[in-house]
């Protein structure tokens, strides 16, 4: 289970706002990992951050939604128009206009203990001068919470057709984005015994790809299908209220199901342990940083064990009721896309200034650094993104939001596509019922 769920599980607060990111599409340079697709409104796939000038809820902004029953149904639309400077993500690529297209609906339960959360997706991007960069993505996701007298138990499952950007980290230089599915199912279940809890949770993920070209080359990339069995415990410890020490323990397996013949399996197995401490007490200052190691071996001996000190933490400043700052840590091990090359370590920070100019005018600014650390000497990526956003809620239903966003990215000794500068302006206009 991803860290974000575990993190949801244990500081489960509702749903979010709907409020977008303002500078989450602003040319975000990110790795592929399974988090980086999943809704955050949904129960199992949360990751329920602290409540920051972003999230706060505005009733007289907020859509009403269509009441059916116990559900509050909440279709939305969004229109994109922008320019991207560098569209393939690489050394003189061109660059062009893009138009996109969002219409999803969530559908959530309006009871007073248990929860389910359904969100229906499509998000169709069109290159006006790169047309064969156009994709179109499509999610569906489920997730809900039944009491079990003073436990919890959390079911979610997930279908996603998507397709990969190639200015992510470790993508492949394809000549198109690459398409792939994946399903995602998981579990878990909190025992609360006062002031402990002991959370046992368990996740099964498939990752499908469709194959591709690259400089007009057939490249397969079934050596990439595989299947992913996680599980683990987290146990929660409270010290006083809103206060809790934290540990958790994870184990892995991975099953390349459609191995390259001639090479070496990519199987393997993997362990990871976290402990920390989280802490909301303090209205001006909140955070959760959890600090372990992970090991991963291969049953191919010609790969080494993988091992890595490993982080997950949030820190939140809010220094008036008009300004959150935000800063998180992220470090883990991936599988990587790459041939031959069966993972990497992945790195990245951030912080994020969240304003409120006036009740309806909302500005955001961040910055981030990522690196990935390929395993077997294949070479290290490193990415910086900068953005700026600002959003104009112009009554209960439509929302107006600019945005700009800068990522540079350099990389050695791999086979992506080169190091590159990509800036993108974005207009996005959004109606929700």
């Amino acid at each position: 289970m991803g860290m974000g769920a575990i993190l949801e599980g244990i500081h489960r607060a509702g749903v979010l706002a709907s409020i977008p990111l303002l500078v989450g599409t602003a040319g975000a340079v990110r790795a592929q990992t399974l988090t980086s697709y999943l809704p955050t409104s949904v129960p199992g796939y949360a990751t329920m951050p602290g409540v920051t000038v972003l999230t706060t809820a505005r009733p007289d902004y907020q859509p009403p939604g269509i009441r059916v029953d116990d559900f509050l149904i909440s279709p939305s639309f969004e229109e994109d128009l922008g320019y991207n400077s560098n569209v393939l993500g690489a050394p003189g690529s061109p660059g062009s206009w893009t138009l996109g297209t969002q219409p999803s609906v969530t559908a959530r339960s309006d009871w007073s203990r248990d929860s389910v959360v359904g969100v229906l997706g499509i998000d169709d991007t069109r290159y006006l001068d790169t047309p064969r960069q156009s994709r179109t993505d499509a999610t569906a996701v489920f997730g809900g919470t039944l009491a079990v007298g003073r436990d919890e138990l959390t079911l979610a499952a997930a279908y996603l057709d998507l397709h990969e950007d190639r200015s992510a980290i470790d993508s492949l230089p394809s000549d198109t984005p690459v398409a792939f599915t994946l399903l995602d199912a998981r579990a878990d279940y909190t025992f609360n015994l006062d002031r402990f809890a002991l959370t046992p949770n368990l996740e099964v993920s498939r990752y499908e790809y469709n194959n591709t070209t690259i400089l007009n080359v057939p490249a397969s990339q079934s050596y990439r299908d595989r299947d992913v069995l996680a599980g683990g415990v987290t146990a929660r410890y409270e010290i006083m209220p809103l206060q809790n020490v934290l540990l958790i323990l994870r184990a892995t397996q991975t099953n390349y199901f459609a191995p390259q013949a001639g090479l070496p399996s990519r199987n393997s197995t993997g362990g990871l342990v976290l402990a920390g401490l989280s802490d909301d007490r303090d209205a001006m200052w909140r955070y959760r940083l959890l600090l372990g190691w992970e090991e991963r071996q291969y049953s191919a001996s010609v790969y080494r064990a993988q091992g890595a000190p490993v982080a997950e933490g949030e820190l939140i400043w809010v220094p008036n009721g008009m300004t959150t700052v935000t800063g998180l840590l992220t470090r883990s091990i991936e599988d990587a896309a790459q041939e031959g090359v069966v993972g990497y370590t992945y790195t990245a920070a951030s912080v994020t200034i969240d304003h409120e100019y006036a009740r309806d005018i909302l500005l955001q600014a961040t910055g981030g650094l990522q690196q990935a650390d390929f395993m077997q000497g294949a070479g290290r990526q490193t990415g910086l993104l900068l953005g700026f956003g600002a959003t104009w809620l112009i009554d209960r239903h439509m929302r107006l939001a600019a945005t700009y966003g800068f990522n540079n990215q350099q990389g050695s000794g791999i086979g992506t596509s080169g190091p590159f500068s990509r800036s993108l302006g974005m207009l996005t206009l959004r109606y929700g019922w």
